[in-house]
């Protein structure tokens, strides 16, 4: 179990899902990789990677780039480094 990762991962799928919810494309996206972090940071078998990480480039694009939440960008992309940097 990886707790820090788990409570960051969570916070920042608290924080995509409603724009998930609106079938917002690239917030689907990003929900399904932190979906895939949560179960590996429980300790679960999360199954396949969905793919090669992205949630990081589209939220800095989407979020900070050109949108209004750049912390929520910087969030997202930090679950992403501290994920590949358990995967190796």
């Amino acid at each position: 179990m990886k707790p820090v990762l788990l409570e960051k991962a969570q916070a920042a799928l608290a924080e995509v899902e409603p724009m998930e919810a609106q079938g917002w494309a690239p917030a689907e996206s990003i929900a399904r990789q932190l979906r895939w972090c949560i179960s590996f940071a429980s300790g679960e078998t999360p199954g396949p990677r969905p793919g090669p990480f992205s949630m990081g480039l589209i939220a800095t694009r989407e979020f900070d780039m050109y949108g209004d939440r750049p912390d929520l960008a910087a969030l997202i992309a930090d679950v992403q480094r501290e994920i590949e940097r358990e995967l190796g």
